[in-house]
């Protein structure tokens, strides 16, 4: 065990039920203060990696890019010869909330709110996230066999609010980054059916901050720990990961692609630390452990398909679905911090889907080597309102895709836009401590580049 401040002994010298309540207080709130990697598009995982996905919305049936080793390997097959291939995207979060108040809010935050108990709109200070990619392919077997390699972020996301907003109870600053490498290959068994796969390691990393509400199941521990403890939590993990994958062109203009993404329990560890303010009787006193947390990230099953309705005009559509109904609770293991050895908290997760399509108009001779995307899409959030806290801020969304790719000699360029609007709705039934109840509007502004060079 690691060692406590002078300030719990001084506590436990109180007398048992004193010692007792602010343990039970100070790490109820560390567990609910947890940063589980949850992203804003299918739960755990942004899909929105490569143009043709990014602009068309329907990239499963025909993943004409090397961004096939993430959304399906067995596309791999459509890539000939040897290439190289780097993707880069930003995700610029817009969102305003209105948090409501709780029991004592307004003695601890120092500000009233209007008439219906929401306190003035608060906005984010950082929202942003980056979608990277670099992948290399190469035809092993002309026709027969492709392989691929490639390093990529599939979830990286952060926010931060100002350390005197009146979210400071719920979050200060936080993020979530999980990198990925990856080995992927296409094996074509014959004319109409491919099949592939990956496999890789994932590497989890999450960091959040923020104070700790001194008024927890009713115990007032501000005379102890001040009235802002803050709170700080890092933790990381590596994981294996797999994906199992079909391609197929049953007809000249028709192609499909299936995948089936395996289930990955990520083990998160790191340190948890929780720091007296300025106005506790002995202020910069600390609470240190460390926590370990196992992550859920569930089985995932994705399809599409794409058809040549003329020869310059492509439709596509896909479904992704993953199977979030196995999250109900998040177990963590805890080493240093008063009283506690384990945690548990409900999540109640149900199953997540994303459905998109698009067109990609190309080869016209106006416009040589141009290709013209545009799509959009519908995705269901997996969290119940009554868990979402604005450091796990996950929502329904609709999308819509727009870009391009430009083919010249050996180099093909790409650019997109993708807009979210999120779908916020008013939470009132929060089981968080503090409660999370809140209103508000947001979007996501995805803008994506790539180029690919043939060698």
């Amino acid at each position: 065990m690691l060692p406590r401040s002078s300030s719990l002994r001084h506590v436990t010298a109180l007398g048992p039920a004193l010692g007792t309540a602010l343990g039970t207080a100070l790490v109820a709130a560390f567990a609910l203060g947890l940063a589980s990697p949850a992203a804003d598009a299918g739960g755990f995982g942004i899909p929105d990696i490569g143009v043709r996905r990014t602009a068309m919305g329907a990239v499963i049936g025909r993943p004409d890019e090397a961004a096939a080793i993430y959304h399906n390997p067995a596309g791999l097959i459509l890539q000939h010869g040897w290439h190289l291939y780097l993707s880069l995207g930003l995700a610029v979060v817009r969102s305003e909330f209105q948090l409501h108040s709780w029991a004592e809010s307004d003695r601890f935050l120092g500000v009233t709110p209007d008439a219906d108990g929401y306190y003035a709109p608060t906005r984010p200070s950082r929202a942003r996230g980056v979608i990277p990619m670099i992948a290399a392919t190469g035809e092993i077997l002309p026709g027969k066999l492709v392989m691929g390699a490639a390093i990529y972020v599939g979830n990286a996301q952060g926010a931060g609010f100002g350390e005197n907003d009146v979210t400071r109870y719920h979050l200060i600053d936080g993020y979530v980054v999980a990198p990925q490498a990856v080995l992927a290959a296409a094996y074509r068994i014959t004319d109409g059916l491919t099949i592939g796969g990956s496999a890789g390691v994932l590497n989890v990393r999450i960091h959040g901050k923020r104070d700790v509400f001194p008024i927890v199941n009713g115990t007032d521990i501000s005379n102890l720990a001040g009235t802002r403890p803050e709170l700080v939590l890092d933790g990381s993990g590596w994981a294996p990961s797999w994906m199992l994958a079909a391609f197929g062109r049953p007809h000249p203009r028709v192609t499909w692609g299936a995948t089936l993404t395996g289930r990955v329990d990520a083990t998160m560890t790191g340190p948890v630390e929780i720091t007296f303010s300025d106005d506790a009787p002995n202020p910069g006193d600390k609470l240190v452990g460390t926590q370990t947390t196992t992550q859920l990230l569930p089985w995932a099953f994705m399809g599409g398909a794409n058809v040549d309705v003329t020869p310059h005009v492509e439709v596509g559509a896909e479904l992704r679905y993953w199977l979030y109904r196995q999250y109900q609770k998040q177990h963590t293991d805890v080493v240093g911090i008063f009283l506690v050895r384990e945690l548990e908290t409900v999540k109640n997760y149900h199953d997540s889907w994303q459905t998109s399509g698009g067109v990609r108009v190309h080869d016209l001779a106006a416009l040589p080597g141009v290709e013209l995307m545009a799509g959009t899409h519908y995705d269901r959030t997996p969290a119940p309102s009554s868990t979402v806290t604005f450091d796990q801020p996950t929502f329904k969304h609709i999308g819509l895709h727009t870009g391009l790719r430009w083919t010249t000699g050996r180099y093909r360029f790409g650019a997109s836009y993708l807009r979210y609007w999120y779908l916020i709705p008013t939470v009132t039934d929060s089981t968080t401590s503090p409660p999370s109840n809140f209103r508000g509007h947001g979007s996501n502004n995805i803008f994506t580049l790539s180029v690919e060079a043939q060698l």
